[in-house]
């Protein structure tokens, strides 16, 4: 009888893993994933970037890693150009997100952040053509865009202890300045930008209550009542 049964077990739990490796095998190839935790021990959570480059030069800059969830890495710059450039209306789907979609649209597939297929390349083309009307993709653009990049490498050199700079805010900074540049016509100085720094953190506050409050249950998104 126990023959039987690890006979049976044997069975399903081959017939699993060549189901297993028929799925990997439609994604491109990449290092060896195991059942179950994909490349998962061949990643270095602490150190991501070093994983994604190690592999990235192993597998010449297009791979697969999974998780178990299969996850196309491009590392190589002629790829990247290639599949977001010269293919760039293949690869402009986005993964659904449930919970997006539940606590931040008011209808299926609807909005900038969560939007799919059709729906997301008509507020795509509306957005770049309202960018366009603030000057994207032309030379004031640009020279904004040159102009902040500029005052955020003067203000790196300007620090003193370069080994425990703190790259956060400068970053921030930098970025924002682009953007108010463009709609309000200021910039932030480096070394008073706290009304920014206030307004970031506040949302990054509201957006972690936020996630604290929504719940998953029976499969759906719902708002809990506290």
């Amino acid at each position: 009888m126990f023959l039987y049964i690890l006979l049976g077990f044997l069975t399903l739990l081959g017939y699993a893993l060549m189901k297993y490796y028929q799925f990997t095998a439609k994604y491109p190839k990449g290092p060896f994933p195991l059942p179950f935790i994909g490349n998962a021990h061949q990643f270095d959570f602490k150190h991501q970037w070093k994983s994604l480059q190690k592999l990235g030069s192993e597998q010449n800059g297009f791979y697969t890693l999974f998780s178990p969830i299969p996850f196309v890495q491009i590392t190589d710059f002629e790829i990247i150009k290639e599949a977001f450039i010269d293919k760039g209306d293949d690869f402009v789907g986005r993964p659904d997100n449930e919970i997006i979609q539940e606590a931040f649209t008011f209808a299926p597939n609807a909005g900038v952040i969560n939007s799919n297929g059709e729906s997301w390349r008509e507020n795509r083309r509306a957005a770049i053509s309202i960018m366009r009307d603030f000057g994207m993709g032309k030379n004031l653009m640009e020279e904004q865009v040159r102009a902040s990049v500029a005052e955020y490498i003067a203000h790196l050199d300007s620090i003193v202890d370069k080994e425990h700079a703190d790259l956060r805010w400068p970053i921030q900074v930098m970025i924002a300045n682009v953007i108010n540049e463009v709609l309000f016509g200021y910039r932030y100085k480096y070394d008073d930008c706290k009304p920014l720094m206030d307004y970031v953190n506040g949302f990054s506050k509201m957006m972690e209550e936020m996630t604290d409050s929504i719940g998953l249950i029976d499969g759906r998104v719902r708002l809990s009542p506290d």
